[in-house]
């Protein structure tokens, strides 16, 4: 066969694999990064949509609030360390020529872990840079399909069986006169070539398939290592204590080492299923054997889905996930940062206004919504008289918090109004992009509304995209008049 058909055929073949592909679910189903920030005097707003194997491709879409951006690059660094300090050649994002404010481009994630993507922004107001943190690991293992490996088992052993003949002719008939036929003894010197070749093709054989089978099971451990790990929780007395449960991932120690997000080291949910018409956000306190106490609330019986999030030490975000069946909880003081409530169960149709206990009225404004398609949730806040809220303030450092979930439990997030990327993983970019005297950790980071501080606006929006279709239910929380409200919005995704 030519070989240049060979390598197309083999093109196809692998294009076809990875087309067919079902997807997989891992960081609880939303892998995607969505940021929105300013480079400069640019507003942009960028999504990462990362592939499902590492190494492998991910796709950029960098979105500019208006048109005076010319150019955007694009490339791939460690997120600390100093690998972080050395980008490579940047590549160059190509413009739609349907939209102008749109730009993509393709970029290799070639190693797991925290990573960040560096943009370098030209346009008519100068040059500028961002940097957006991507947490890089596979998501699946995707497998060879049976045709295509018996394709590639023929071809190979059609070219050892080649290779044997072309070794026994040679040690046959090298050393005879050109036309003469080969003795006994030429015919036995081939045929010993042609055994000590197939002995030769089938160690290679034997090595090849040991190593493959190897580096297949080295890289489905990793593949499971960043799937959402295990978190137990027991019930002691009004508060629950939770920790990694022991798995591969806890072995790892990951727990020992966490940054501060928010000016806490873990954020838990729980919501109680199937309705998701109970929900709390709290923030445990670390003890010293190593697990998380959380004060609860008073709390109806029933049975909870738990998430917790940390950030390790490398800015990489985790969602720990378990379950618990509580009896009714009396509860007592909780947090000054803790929130939640109880909230209608979910339902299939649209639910876009939350009319609050006190009055307040919370919009979402959205079109119809689909799935793997970026946006920006846009939500208002009025107070019972219909007037916009002039009292907000910041919650945990930001306008407002959004928790994502869908009704099979197979997604969740927790976003805010710069995208999904965790604080923690921002604050070491910019502690290693400042000159060092301007560098803030998370603890120099004011988590609650200083004296005189402004109020926000009571409009605000929240950029992401729904992985997959299917019936979602939103808690957005914020803080108003020093309390904290949570609004409850339901919708379908086509």
């Amino acid at each position: 066969m030519n070989p240049r058909a060979l390598m197309r055929i083999l093109a196809f073949a692998t294009a076809a694999c990875l087309a067919f592909a079902s997807p997989a679910l891992a960081h609880v189903g939303s892998p995607d990064v969505f940021y929105e920030g300013d480079a400069g005097a640019y507003h942009l707003f960028v999504t990462v949509n990362v592939p499902q194997v590492i190494p492998g491709v991910a796709q950029v879409q960098v979105r500019s609030a208006d048109g005076n951006v010319s150019e955007v690059s694009t490339s791939v660094t460690r997120l600390t360390g100093g690998g972080s300090r050395y980008a490579p050649v940047p590549d160059v994002a190509v413009r739609s020529t349907v939209d102008p404010h749109l730009f993509t481009s393709s970029i290799w994630l070639m190693e797991y872990g925290s990573l960040r993507l560096l943009l370098k922004v030209r346009g008519d107001k100068g040059t500028a840079e961002m940097s957006v943190p991507v947490a890089s690991f596979a998501r699946r293992n995707l497998a060879m399909p049976r045709w295509l490996g018996a394709l590639l088992l023929a071809l190979t052993t059609a070219l050892a069986l080649g290779a044997i003949s072309i070794v026994g002719a040679a040690a046959r008939e090298s050393m005879i006169d050109p036309g003469a036929q080969p003795d006994a003894r030429a015919r036995r010197r081939g045929l010993t070539a042609m055994a000590a070749t197939a002995a030769i093709a089938a160690a290679i054989f034997y090595l090849a398939f040991a190593w493959w089978n190897a580096d297949a099971r080295a890289y489905t451990r990793i593949t499971r290592l960043f799937k959402p790990p295990p978190l137990s929780a027991t019930l002691e007395s009004d508060h629950l204590k939770v920790q990694a449960a022991e798995s591969e991932w806890s072995r790892h120690r990951v727990m020992d080492k966490l940054l501060a997000d928010h000016g806490y080291l873990m954020h838990l949910f729980l919501l109680r299923t199937p309705g998701f018409d109970r929900f709390w956000h709290l923030h445990p306190q670390r003890t010293p054997d190593g697990s998380f106490d959380a004060a609860l609330p008073p709390l109806d019986s029933g049975r909870y889905k738990l998430f917790a999030d940390v950030v390790d030490e490398s800015g990489f975000p985790w969602t720990l996930v378990g379950e618990i069946d509580l009896p009714d909880v009396k509860g007592g003081a909780i947090g000054s940062d803790d929130s939640g409530g109880s909230f209608p169960p979910i339902n299939a149709s649209n639910r876009s206004v939350d009319v609050l206990s006190d009055g307040t009225r919370v919009a979402w404004k959205h079109d119809q919504l689909r799935a793997n398609t970026p946006m920006l949730l846009r939500f208002s806040v009025e107070d019972r008289s219909g007037a916009p809220a002039s009292d907000l303030e910041p919650y945990l450092g930001m306008a407002a918090h959004l928790e994502v979930v869908k009704s099979d439990l197979s997604v969740f997030a927790h976003i805010h109004p710069s995208g999904s990327a965790p604080m923690a993983a921002l604050m070491l970019i910019n502690r290693q992009d400042d000159s060092g005297a301007n560098a803030r950790s998370m603890a120099d980071m004011p988590m609650h509304p200083m004296p005189g501080m402004n109020r926000l606006s009571p409009e605000f929006s929240m950029p992401y995209g729904f992985p997959s279709p299917g019936e979602y239910r939103l808690f957005l929380q914020f803080r108003r008049g020093g309390r904290i409200e949570t609004a409850a919005f339901d919708a379908q995704v086509r």
